[in-house]
């Protein structure tokens, strides 16, 4: 489906599934819209936060979840991960930190129940530019879309580029072959690694690039 069908049509619901764990359900009119995003109980999930709101930090876009929920994001500069805590009555350790459309981050559900984070904010329009280093990224779409990473989602490759997609549980890994395509690992096919709206996955890029989008809900 293409974004701008997915982002006009007021009623349209789409519902994703990593590993049958995950699940997104995306509710939009014109630009401004929300996604409801599950992490099962005591599971972490790779998830993204697809849309721009007026304060992007942890604070306020991951308010009132569970005590002593989990986020770990990772800093493509350093190659680590940084890594944050949820408190009941404080809020998140670093309040400061950002989650912003086109990057991704593991959640911990320290919860016995499943938790529902719901992102409310504008889709983000016009240019856009998410910039990869050399070694691993961890990213989303820059736009509530689902689809092919590459075919869909716009992300550029090179020879030997990798993927990995996490379903709860494990890892999948996509390896690039230039002239060829995405081959899954285990698989003699090729197939573009399939991304939910509302997760991510780690890229491992041979040289930094610019993955750039010009989008419109309107076109």
């Amino acid at each position: 489906m293409k974004a701008k069908s997915l982002l006009l049509a007021g009623a349209v619901t789409i519902a994703s599934a990593v590993g049958a764990m995950a699940q997104g359900t995306v509710f939009s009119v014109n630009a401004v819209g929300f996604v409801n995003t599950i992490v099962p109980a005591g599971k972490q999930l790779i998830i993204s936060n697809p849309l721009s709101a007026a304060d992007n930090t942890v604070d306020a876009v991951l308010a009132n979840v569970p005590d002593q929920t989990q986020l770990f994001k990772w800093n493509p500069t350093n190659q680590v991960f940084e890594a944050n805590t949820y408190f009941t009555g404080f809020g998140w350790l670093t309040k400061t930190m950002s989650v912003v459309p086109g990057e991704a981050f593991y959640l911990r559900n320290a919860a016995p129940t499943n938790l529902t984070i719901t992102f409310v904010g504008n889709v983000p329009q016009g240019s856009l530019t998410n910039s990869l280093v050399a070694g691993f990224n961890l990213v989303s779409s820059q736009v509530p879309q689902a689809g092919g990473l590459s075919g869909d989602l716009g992300m550029p490759t090179s020879n030997l580029d990798q993927v990995f997609t996490f379903d709860g549980t494990s890892f999948t890994t996509y390896t690039y072959f230039e002239g060829f395509g995405w081959l899954k690992q285990g698989e003699s096919t090729p197939t573009d690694p399939q991304i939910p709206v509302g997760t991510g996955c780690f890229v491992r890029k041979s040289a930094a690039v610019a993955w750039t989008r010009n989008f419109s809900v309107n076109n």
